[in-house]
Parts: structure tokens; sequence; C-alpha cells
């Protein structure tokens, strides 16, 4: 392929690119990550309650918190990069937090999935943090 198609290629896909960056989030879109943040901490808890229960393989375990972890830390990102006004301002910043302490109990069951005690308080953790962060999306929504 030449130069001035590949060109045209990157050209066109920064203008589709660009396309869905219209202005501030909006609230249901926040809500929307935030129900993302809330399904990874559910999830999180569940592999948290196999791992403290010796019911999970330890290498499922790490990969699978690790998975978890990356779509976690991917919306904080994407939080943490939109701009925002007012009340959704507020509750985008409340979200970026609450992923980070989901991101650190996830981190502890990938770093140590053998930890019985700490998967198990990681689960009871997480279990809170998919609350809250349910609790976040509700208010956050349109």
């Amino acid at each position: 392929m030449s130069s001035r198609p590949v060109a045209l290629l990157a050209a066109l896909a920064l203008v589709v690119a660009a396309a869905g960056c219209g202005g501030p989030m909006r609230a249901d879109e926040l809500s929307r990550s935030i129900d993302t943040l809330a399904s990874a901490a559910a999830e999180g808890a569940l592999l948290a309650d196999g791992a403290a229960q010796d019911r999970t393989k330890a290498t499922f375990t790490r990969a699978h918190a690790r998975e978890l972890g990356e779509t976690v830390e991917h919306e904080a990102e994407k939080l943490s990069d939109a701009t925002a006004n007012g009340a959704v301002a507020t509750d985008k910043a409340d979200a970026v937090e609450l992923a980070d302490r989901i991101s650190q109990q996830l981190g502890q069951l990938q770093t140590a999935p053998d930890d019985r005690a700490g998967a198990r308080s990681a689960g009871d953790r997480l279990r809170a943090l998919a609350d809250e962060a349910t609790r976040l999306a509700e208010d956050a929504g349109p």
C-alpha cells in the first residue's frame, strides 16, 4: 500500500475518533461507566470468594484479577480524560476515586492469589465497593 492511501485512512480515522468527542460528559455516560466499575467489583468479589474457599486455582485467580483490573483502570482513564460540569464533575471525581479502590483490591488478588484471608478481606471490600458504585451510578443517572 502506498503512503497516500495510508495517510488518507489515518486522517479518516482521526476524523471519526474526533466526532465522538463532543463536549462534556453527560450523566448517562457517567452512569454507564460507573456500572462497569460496579460489575467489575462484583465479579472480583465472586473471584475472591472462590480464592478464599480454595475453590479457584491461583493461576486463574491471578489472570482474571488482572483482566478485571485492566477493565477498571481503562474506565478510570476514560473518566479522568473526560470533561464534566456541575454535579457530573463531582460524581466523576468520586467514580475515579472508587475505581482506584476497586483496583487496589483486585491487585491484592492478583498479587497473592493463595492468601485465603487476604482474598476473604478483598471479597468483602469488593462487595462493599460494588454496592457503593451501584448507588453512585443511580445518583449520577439521568
